[in-house]
This record gives structure tokens, sequence and C-alpha cells, in this order.
């Protein structure tokens, strides 16, 4: 049996504007797994008139076979019509998609024919109750605050992915999910990198900082950082850095080859004990950066081959190149030893006024 703890816990605001509404708009979502059992934690925001007070919290608890009926049961132990066609973030406790596995919730989510179309979801290192049940500076509603972090995120260091993406990669053969990866810190919430699935199952995780460089294999990217000490005294640094991946799949009689050229270009931000006003240097910086990529994506891929999985869709893009591509023997017996040539051809634009 599945025991659905669902804990709405309310925030609000008393804008005069606004007049108390008899639905509680699920905003936010949060699954645990807490002795075994999975719990499931809503946010909703109630506006209230100024003279009137708020509820700090109320507490729906439900215990069922299945996730199939939650939202109708949750229906039944609530005073207020509870919609869920408005809930903007679900999040998912390690422990529960290492343990577990999300399909469950998440097939119950995509059946609602309502839901969100641009939904976040992310995994979460703590108990998702203690990211939902806190105040953040700054912000009117935890689902706002969660939404603008992820979306900041995707767009300077995250691969872009939500609900649609995740099932599409779940789904997809030859390719593996993957989800933003959150951890609770006093009173915010910080990324620290992405967490890594096999099918359904949470597998692995990759560190923030080898976030951005993965981004680069499958994404073209219009922003990005990257510091490279050259040694105790000199380094460089680049920012606003766009990118674009070009893969290339071929078959022959020695096997398949897999190819991928990406081109980065940016400008300097930071040169330290580097003269940047020779052409040479800064062919030199470039040739530098190249490398460097180069390496942490070697790196990664090797990472993801001993694991077993392909976030980055490889077994995909050759299932679309190949014909008669037998993705299930190539996982098992190719895909682990699979050389990927990884080219990156480097372009510093300008270097400005860099110190």
């Amino acid at each position: 049996m599945v025991y659905l703890a669902i804990s709405l816990l309310v925030t609000g605001c008393s804008p005069q504007s606004h007049y108390i509404e008899d639905i509680q708009y699920l905003q936010a979502m949060g699954f645990d797994y807490i002795d075994g059992e999975v719990q499931a934690n809503g946010t909703t925001t109630i506006f209230m008139p100024v003279a009137e007070s708020l509820p700090q919290s109320e507490t729906i608890n439900v215990s069922r076979e299945d996730l199939e009926d939650l939202y109708s049961h949750m229906q039944a132990e609530s005073s207020r019509y509870v919609d869920t066609s408005r809930s903007r973030v679900h999040l998912f406790h390690q422990d529960l998609a290492a343990n577990e596995g999300i399909f469950g919730v998440i097939d119950t989510i995509q059946r609602n024919p309502m839901i969100n179309q641009n939904l976040k979801i992310a995994m979460t290192r703590g108990p998702t109750k203690d990211i939902l049940n806190e105040e953040y500076p700054f912000h009117l509603t935890v689902h706002e605050y969660l939404v603008e972090l992820i979306e900041l995120n995707q767009a300077e260091q995250l691969p872009i992915v939500d609900f649609q993406d995740f099932l599409y990669q779940y789904y997809a053969e030859g390719a593996d999910p993957f989800l933003p990866l959150l951890e609770k810190a006093q009173n915010r919430v910080d990324v620290v990198g992405i967490a890594l699935f096999k099918e359904d199952k949470y597998i692995e995780e990759l560190s923030l900082d080898k976030t951005h460089v993965f981004r680069k294999l499958i994404d073209e990217t219009e922003e990005g950082t990257i510091n490279i000490d050259i040694d105790e005294s000199r380094g460089f640094a680049l920012h606003h850095l766009s990118s674009s991946p070009d893969w290339t799949i071929k078959q022959d009689a020695d096997g398949i080859y897999v190819k991928v050229n990406v081109n980065i270009q940016g400008p300097l931000r930071e040169a330290r004990n580097i003269n940047v006003s020779k052409p040479a240097t800064i062919q030199q910086l470039e040739e530098l950066a190249a490398r460097d990529f180069e390496k942490q994506m070697e790196e990664i891929v090797h990472f993801f081959q001993e694991n077993e999985i392909d976030p980055i869709g490889i077994g995909e893009r050759i299932g679309q190149k190949v014909r008669n591509f037998d993705i299930k023997r190539w996982e098992k017996e190719e895909y682990p030893n699979l050389n990927v040539d990884i080219n990156v051809n480097f372009t510093i634009e300008n270097t400005g006024a860099v110190v």
C-alpha cells in the first residue's frame, strides 16, 4: 500500500483587490519517500481580505494502494475544490527516485488533460516538504521562487528540460532522462547539478561545474562561463559562451563511427598575468580552452558509459541514421566501449578591457 500524506502548505497575501476563493490551486507539489512510504506535499495560495487572518496550513491525508486516483481522493478530503491544472512545479525526493522510481507519479500527471504545459520538474537531495514549507525573501510564493530559480539556471548553465522533455527522453529508445538537482540551504534553494536516470530511477548525478559542459554536447547555448588555470599565477575566464554541436554518425565495415564538432565562442572576462594584446597569445588561449572542453567532454561521456546511461541520446541519434539498428544489443555490447570523437573549435571574439 502506498501512503500519501497530502500536506497543503498554505501561503497567502492580503491585497485589497482580491477576495476569498473556494478553490485550492496546487501551484507546487513534492513527493517524498519516508520510511518506505510515498508522501506527497502540495502548496497553494489563498487570497484573503486584509482584515482576515490566514490559516498557517491545512493537511489532507490520503491512503491509497496506487497513485492512479491521487487527485480525486485529495478532493474527497478537502473542503475546497482542488485544482491541479495550475501546478507549475513538481519535486521528487532523491530517495523516492532511487528506490521506487518516479514514473508512477509522472504517469498520473500526464493523464491530466489540464496539466500546465510549462510544468517544471526537478529532483531534491532532501525532503521536498522542507523546500515547500519555507518562506523565501523577495518572493511572494514558493512556486514563483522555484520556477524562477530553475529557469534562470537553465538559461545560464543547466540543460533545458521540463515535463515534456522528461517524458520524451523516458519513452525514447537510446536516450535516458535527467532533471535539475536541488538542495535546501537555510532560507534558499541551491541548484547543485543534474540528476541522471535509467528509465525512471535515479542512478547518479552530474555536478554543477560539469553541467554547462554537458549541455554544450546536446544543445545550442547562448550563455555560460568557464575559468581555466594555466598555473598558480596565470589563468583566464570567458563568459557569454555561445555554442552549437554538430553530430556525425556513419556506419561502415568497421562499425559505427560517432563524431561531434562543437563550435564555441565568447569574450574574455578576465586574464590573470597574461598579455592579451598579441594575436598569438589569443590563439594560444583558444587552443587551451578547446583542449580543456574536449577533455571535460570526454570525461563526461566516459562517466555516462561507466554508469550504463545515455543522457546525450547517442543511441537515439544512431537509430535515426542507421537502418535495422538493434538498440538493445548496441547498448549492451557496443555503447560501453564506444569511442566518441570530440572536436572543439574555440573562438575568442574580443578581449575588451580585461585585467
